[in-house]
């Protein structure tokens, strides 16, 4: 077993013994009569290539069967289910175009991709084997089941960025994807999950609605920053129905820790925050 494999079976463990104390508080506030708060998670990817497009689909049957698939608009109504799930994807990959929109579509199933605004057509990060959609492919996307959100132009650090070349980042590929789909896009996702409150307040000032994170908390839709879970084709079934249902929501306290932790370490005076109401 790799390392990997091994730190995702400790998560795992967790994870059951996590959902397993949730569920019971859930019981007992109903035989008290109270109903308990429904719980909307919102997961990302990132490549859906070919070889993954059936593990793709199997997961999509599973979250249609155990939880409500609903959109970035979070000002909709949430109807009686207790679980919803929000699914969006990051960096706006041809893979995920290809193989991951027709199953999606095939489902009724609503999905968000952020897209690196001035990247159109290229590749980044090294990666030869796929490439972000091209301008063209971008019109064509945006319909009611697809929603576009801004991941900033050039896909850089934005917390190593002076704070006008952030506000650029945030208004130039909000303006671009907004002239390219013809409609408003109102929701951001920073690069690298880089990000402080004075970035999320530079987003509010921008005219976004929301922005979102990778840290995997439940979505309140009253906040101004949603964390995410990430998921890939290659999850266990196991791991991923966790994740769907929110059992992974602790380890967002975990990661908060390890990040403040890294900058007492580094000398920061104030660590980054994870949300701003």
């Amino acid at each position: 077993m790799t390392n990997i494999e091994y730190r995702r079976c400790i998560k795992l463990v967790v994870s059951l013994g996590f959902y397993a104390a949730s569920e019971s508080w859930r019981s007992m506030l109903r035989v008290f009569g109270r109903k308990p708060t429904a719980i909307v998670v919102a997961v990302h990817y990132h490549h859906v290539m070919a070889e993954d497009r059936q593990s793709f689909a199997r997961q999509m049957d599973h979250l249609v069967r155990w939880t409500r698939p609903i959109s970035t608009n979070l000002g909709e109504h949430l109807g009686a289910a207790s679980h919803y799930t929000i699914v969006t994807a990051d960096d706006g990959w041809k893979s995920f175009l290809d193989n991951a929109i027709p199953e999606l579509a095939r489902r009724g199933i609503p999905v968000t991709i952020f897209v690196i605004s001035h990247r159109l057509g290229q590749s980044i990060d090294g990666i030869s084997s796929d490439r972000i959609i091209s301008e063209i492919e971008l019109r064509n996307l945006a319909n009611e089941n697809v929603t576009i959100g801004s991941h900033s132009t050039t896909h850089s650090v934005m917390t190593l960025m002076p704070e006008p070349d952030a506000f650029l980042e945030l208004m130039e590929s909000r303006e671009r994807l907004s002239s390219i789909i013809g409609s408003s896009v109102k929701i951001f996702c920073f690069p690298y999950d880089a990000f402080n409150l004075e970035l999320a307040g530079l987003a509010r000032k921008a005219g976004y609605d929301h922005v979102f994170t990778t840290m995997p908390s439940l979505v309140e839709p009253s906040d101004f920053t949603i964390g995410r879970v990430p998921v890939d084709p290659s999850d266990w079934r196991l791991e991923f129905h966790l994740k769907i249902i929110g059992a992974y929501r602790w380890t967002c306290g975990w990661t908060r820790l390890k990040r403040k932790l890294a900058g007492i370490i580094r000398g920061e005076r104030r660590p980054s925050k994870h949300q701003i109401a």
